[in-house]
């Protein structure tokens, strides 16, 4: 009887609570991180017939002037793609992984989370850029990829103080 005194008087440790944002965050990166693996993995096998469809529409007669150049710029894009299928799959595939380490880790309330999860977001488009074809049309995707990737580590960092 005695025991179940002391146990009742003992007050329990409070583990600390992870903030609902950063809960909404690290899903939306779970989700996230396997749709990027599957568009590695599908990149890698369409890039070749995607290359080809594109040259295809390109022969098509009435593709001048702009338009024209347009097309090329694709094309180009594209054919470069199909070129680096297998690294850019290895890198998708990386990527990935560590944006999913890095939430997983903030999941538990790891500050060292948040720098695996910034390597593995700030590589993906700097990476594209580079095995890309730079160009026009490759240079706006890298833009878009950058600066979203600097929209999501932002948004983890207003977590970093939640963080160990």
């Amino acid at each position: 009887m005695n025991e179940n005194i002391l146990f009742e008087e003992q007050k329990p440790i409070d583990a600390p609570k992870r903030p609902q944002f950063l809960t909404v965050l690290c899903i939306l990166t779970f989700i996230g991180s396997a749709l990027g693996l599957l568009g590695a993995i599908y990149g890698y096998f369409s890039a070749k017939s995607s290359a080809a469809m594109m040259d295809t529409m390109g022969n098509t007669p009435g593709m001048e002037g702009m338009g024209g150049m347009m097309m090329g710029e694709v094309q180009a894009t594209m054919r470069k793609a199909a070129e680096n299928a297998f690294p850019n799959m290895i890198i998708g595939i990386v990527c990935s992984l560590l944006c999913l380490f890095g939430a997983l880790q903030m999941w538990q309330l790891k500050k060292q989370g948040f720098y695996i999860y910034t390597v593995g977001e700030i590589a993906a488009p700097i990476a594209a850029f580079i095995l890309g074809a730079g160009g026009m049309i490759g240079g706006i995707g890298a833009i878009f990829g950058v600066v979203i990737a600097i929209v999501w580590i932002v948004l983890y960092a207003l977590n970093l103080k939640h963080l160990k």
